[in-house]
């Protein structure tokens, strides 16, 4: 089981008809049809951009990758009930993200709505602060909306992300969620001192939590050169700290610059060959690349009996 936990490809639907071919960006279906069987399909809107609009640009957005996705359905098809983990349908599954709850308006007005949809992830908040939690650049923690988001969350089997949170909204989530999380894209604040990066304590509470931290292809998290070689350093320190069974990749394709090596997803496969060169165990690279994200799935996402 190969997956990704974060990407921004979704959006290329702002100025692209489809994602099934985009020879310019990170990855497209094409792409992740042959090398992934689950991606995590991030939406992310600006608030800068768009602060009194939010929930209608995620929502259109959103419209475009649901159509897109039902043109393409012997690709890809949307991730929605946990059986679908366990039963090969020959196309790559697709997680539906939303990269900051800003677009779930007051209240978390929208939330059962974008559930329906299909989304199955939500990350609290950006850099900034918003009315639910407060990301890396602000001081504020979770609030009494944001504790009512994660029992939402929690209630219909919508997996949280901790990623862009500072410490103090990641230990309250960490403390008011009922279900493991994960933080999806993110590197060993213990290797290079990043707001973005967790910290080794941190790592190990969200492991003994049963959560995931996937480790980022992000050079500005890294430190260091920034390489290949690095980025394999915070994953082993990742490994070495909490295990392979907590420990996954969030490449962030099309939402940055990847380092070099790995430039689009097709390089993919060098960083599980690279791994092995260093001396990293079988089991482990098959964790990492995807079996802990599976298991942490199992565990959050609804059951279609539910219905």
């Amino acid at each position: 089981m190969r997956i990704d936990c974060h990407c921004d490809t979704a959006l290329w639907l702002l100025k692209s008809p489809s994602l099934l071919c985009l020879p310019e960006a990170h990855q497209d279906y094409q792409r992740i049809s042959r090398y992934l069987d689950l991606a995590f399909m991030d939406i992310f809107i600006n608030e800068n951009e768009y602060a009194h609009e939010m929930p209608e640009m995620f929502q259109q957005v959103l419209n475009l990758l649901l159509a897109d996705i039902a043109k393409h359905r012997d690709l890809v098809c949307p991730l929605l009930w946990r059986e679908q983990l366990d039963k090969p349908s020959g196309q790559t599954l697709l997680l539906i993200a939303a990269e900051g709850a800003a677009s779930l308006g007051r209240e978390c007005q929208f939330l059962e709505q974008y559930y329906a949809a299909g989304l199955r992830l939500i990350g609290l908040t950006w850099n900034g602060a918003n009315r639910y939690a407060g990301g890396c650049a602000s001081s504020d923690g979770l609030t009494d909306e944001g504790r009512l988001l994660v029992a939402h969350c929690n209630q219909l089997g919508i997996l949280l992300d901790g990623a862009h949170l500072n410490r103090r909204s990641f230990w309250q989530l960490l403390e008011q969620s009922r279900q493991p999380i994960i933080v999806s894209h993110t590197c060993c604040d213990a290797l290079y001192h990043h707001r973005r990066n967790l910290d080794d304590e941190q790592i190990l509470a969200l492991a003994e939590q049963d959560g995931v931290v996937g480790v980022t292809f992000v050079p500005d998290f890294l430190g260091g050169a920034g390489d290949l070689t690095r980025l394999c350093e915070h994953i082993e320190h990742a490994v070495t700290l909490v295990g392979s069974s907590h420990v996954a990749l969030g490449s962030d394709f099309d939402g940055c610059t990847p380092v070099a090596e790995l430039n689009g997803l097709e390089k993919l496969p060098l960083l599980y060959d690279t791994l092995a060169k260093r001396g990293m165990a079988t089991e482990d690279i098959a964790n990492i690349a995807g079996k802990s994200v599976m298991n942490l799935l199992r565990k959050i996402l609804p059951s279609s009996a539910s219905l």
